[in-house]
């Protein structure tokens, strides 16, 4: 049986999964696992939240550092990744109290879950990279490898990428494209866009895949495939949008002490993170003479001066961890 099949059977039966397909998933090995749980996690008994579970990577070494009071909240939109840490962590889920806690939906929901069930988290972590099997499954279309239906959803509800690349207009889809994946043909692809779409509609990655390959350099095909698939899974995500609410409201919510640990794969998120975290933070007024504090209340420490990168010998071992930035902060 086909992953794609076990999958659908598994979708029907009550969040199960046969436990001999999991070798047929492909989920990216965890980055900076290590340097990320460390962080994360200060208290052993504390209630933490995964916010992006994936394959299990994190949330697996997150839990390792448990005593007995120690529980993970694990939220993910893609049900596949929920069936498979199902079976995965089944002893986790099982056990009483549960030390693991799955949400089939997006983090930005963490915050209201949390105050709703009277728990202040200890620390949430956010991986914000897109998992190998979502990049390469020709279901979700958010790979430009991959010759598959324009949707780039990592659940099942909202807009689509075939929405958007059929429906926005012109001026519209060069700004998600300048905007998401600074990308400097945006004016000349957004209009190629439009003029095809009038002829025959976007379907299918390759659809899209075939313009941008036709009106940029054979040197640029890459570097551009990989901006303007990027600009697009974040507008039909609203991945910064999710972001910004996620971390604005976990603040609140968070224990004292508490840590937020972000690791972010392109400078747009790695921007949010570091504004966030420096308007929450500790704010000084310096002079030519004098360094003092502001009167502004902070909410946060930045426990990251710099963003923390991986090791050569990790982006050897997983190239796709190149361009990782992981910021810690800590509440007040």
């Amino acid at each position: 049986m086909s992953a794609r099949k076990s999958r659908r059977k598994s979708a029907s039966s009550k969040l199960r999964i046969d436990k001999s397909q999991l070798g047929d998933y492909d989920y990216h090995s965890p980055v900076l696992l290590e340097e990320a749980v460390d962080f994360l996690v200060t208290d052993r008994e504390g209630t933490y939240i995964d916010g992006t579970l994936g394959g299990g990577g994190h949330a697996r070494v997150i839990m390792q550092r448990f005593d007995s009071g120690g529980n993970l909240f694990a939220f993910d939109k893609d049900v596949a990744a929920i069936l498979r840490a199902q079976t995965l962590f089944e002893e986790e889920i099982n056990s009483l109290p549960p030390r693991l806690v799955l949400f089939n939906t997006s983090f930005s929901e963490a915050s209201s879950i949390c105050q709703q069930r009277g728990i202040n988290p200890a620390g949430i972590l956010l991986d914000l990279g897109v998992s190998s099997q979502q990049l390469d499954t020709d279901q979700r279309g958010i790979s430009y490898r991959v010759d598959s239906p324009l949707d780039m959803r990592f659940g099942e509800n909202g807009i689509t990428a075939r929405e958007i690349l059929n429906t926005y207009s012109e001026e519209a889809i060069s700004t998600i494209l300048y905007t998401y994946g600074e990308e400097p043909r945006s004016r000349s692809i957004a209009k190629r866009i439009v003029e095809m779409r009038n002829i025959q509609p976007f379907n299918t990655t390759f659809d899209l895949r075939k313009i941008i390959e036709e009106i940029t350099p054979s040197s640029q095909h890459f570097k551009t495939l990989s901006r303007v698939f990027q600009a697009i899974r974040i507008e039909v995500n609203q991945e910064i949008d999710v972001l910004t609410k996620t971390l604005t409201d976990i603040i609140s919510v968070l224990t004292t002490s508490g840590r937020i640990v972000v690791i972010s794969y392109h400078s747009l998120e790695d921007r949010v993170v570091k504004q966030i975290f420096k308007a929450n933070a500790r704010k000084t007024k310096i002079n030519k003479y004098i360094e003092t504090l502001s009167n502004d209340v902070p909410n946060l420490e930045i426990l990251t001066k710099k963003p923390i990168v991986p090791s050569e010998k990790e982006i050897l071992r997983n190239p796709r961890a190149r361009s990782a930035k992981m910021r810690v902060a800590e509440k007040l």
